[in-house]
């Protein structure tokens, strides 16, 4: 696009939006939808670090380094600017990494990651191997599809997986699990396949979660905990503020595949598999709909069960 093109002000116009000189409503009303947004965009630097599908990619806080995982079971710590990778590790997952990030406040040396076999590993790259793979939660059955870290908070981080949970661990109470059929950490049950999880950014304590039935529920997180900590609930709906979902999906399973908060805490994108990328205004609330059991969900509960008991049964007989 040349410069004299539709949108001579794009540049800076984003950059007072980073600033919080501009509204970011009036942003989006007018460049929303531009083919001349997109146009901008270009290849900026190809970076050969994995030799296997990549699936996870994050920034560190400061925006020098890239955290990536992949199917070769690999952390890669890279540098994007000079093209140099700073540190390969050999994770100890045994399957696909999902997602790894870099805890807050660590100066970039503590991770976090999960795999296809719902293990989740906490490495410290200044530790050895041996030492890291003693660092492993086991508590997932089926896969752990994402983890999330909380704002300025180096200890704590949450996960999701297959299992229809999302766990909240703490480092400084235990570095590993290997408990059978552990609850201690389970602080949401969705019932279902629990595929993506996010927090708001400025107001850390509300988390959304992105599940198999199509639908994103946001929860309070002060309204919630675990066994671990006495307090835990157990019903999905519990501390849950609003659910939504595309009217179109409202009596089909399209699993959510990935979402997360704008900036300041007032979308949520979400996108879906074998489906569109959706914006959503987080304060639309359906909850109400969901406050009790609906028959399929009893079905769903008893399913999973009955999945939780063969899992537990093949591992008993394997061992």
């Amino acid at each position: 696009m040349s410069r004299g093109g539709s949108c001579p002000h794009l540049l800076w116009d984003v950059r007072k939006r980073s600033l919080g000189l501009e509204d970011p409503s009036r942003l989006r009303s007018r460049y929303l939808g531009r083919r001349e947004f997109i146009q901008r965009l270009k290849l900026e630097a190809t970076l050969n670090v994995h030799d296997g599908c990549v699936n996870t990619i994050c920034w560190n806080e400061t925006g020098e380094y890239i955290l990536s995982g992949s199917d070769d079971t690999k952390l890669v710590i890279s540098n994007p600017y000079s093209r140099k990778v700073l540190t390969t590790i050999r994770s100890g997952h045994r399957a696909n990494i999902f997602s790894a990030k870099f805890l807050p406040c660590t100066n970039d040396k503590q991770i976090v990651s999960c795999s296809g076999d719902g293990v989740i590993f906490y490495t410290n790259v200044e530790q050895d191997a041996e030492t890291n793979r003693q660092c492993q939660f086991t508590c997932h059955y089926g896969t752990t599809y994402e983890i999330m870290t909380v704002p300025n908070d180096p200890y704590t981080f949450l996960s999701c997986g297959e299992d229809g949970t999302v766990r909240w661990f703490d480092t400084r109470i235990k570095t590993s699990c290997t408990k059978e059929d552990c609850k201690d950490d389970i602080l949401i049950n969705c019932r279902r396949a629990a595929t993506s999880v996010a927090i708001c950014p400025p107001i850390p304590y509300y988390l959304a979660v992105g599940c198999s039935d199509s639908s994103v529920r946001i929860y309070d997180r002060r309204m919630l905990g675990t066994r671990a900590t006495g307090n835990y609930a157990g019903r999905g709906t519990t501390g849950m503020v609003a659910r939504f979902i595309p009217s179109h999906l409202n009596n089909k399973s399209c699993r959510v595949t990935s979402l997360c908060y704008s900036e300041d805490g007032q979308e949520i994108l979400v996108s879906y598999s074998s489906d569109y990328i959706y914006l959503f205004d987080p304060k639309d609330d359906t909850a109400r709909e969901l406050k009790t059991p609906s028959a399929e969900e009893r079905r769903e509960e008893v399913n999973l069960l009955k999945a939780m008991f063969f899992y537990l049964l093949q591992k008993t007989l394997i061992h």
